[in-house]
């Protein structure tokens, strides 16, 4: 996870003041509703404590099975240079992650 203090991303809106969040308060706020999605279906979570950790949520259903899940947040280029790149920026597991079958959960907070 990075620094609290690093790039502002989303506004909102609380008491009618505009607040602005950092990337890494984006992600945990992402990280929470995807916990409170997969408790709601009925399945055990488990949040990872380390910062370093390669897996962010442990998620076992009722029969025992097991996922390692990496949430990450969907990012968009705000000009395209070239006419074949994607607008949405691609992520891609490290090596470590495909090791454990950790699978990526990509969350898009623009459509919510």
């Amino acid at each position: 996870m990075g620094s609290r203090y690093g790039k502002s991303k989303l506004i909102t809106k609380s008491d009618n003041k505009s607040i602005k969040l950092t990337t890494s308060i984006k992600g945990s706020i992402g990280e929470y509703q995807e916990v409170i999605n997969f408790l709601r279906k009925g399945y055990y979570v488990a949040k990872a404590v380390d910062p370093q950790c390669p897996f962010d949520l442990v998620v076992v259903d009722k029969k025992g099975k097991i996922v390692l899940l990496d949430v990450k947040s969907n990012t968009y280029r705000k000009k395209i240079k070239k006419p074949h790149y994607s607008k949405k920026i691609g992520r891609g597991r490290t090596e470590l992650q495909k090791k454990l079958n950790i699978k990526l959960l990509m969350i898009d907070h623009e459509s919510q």
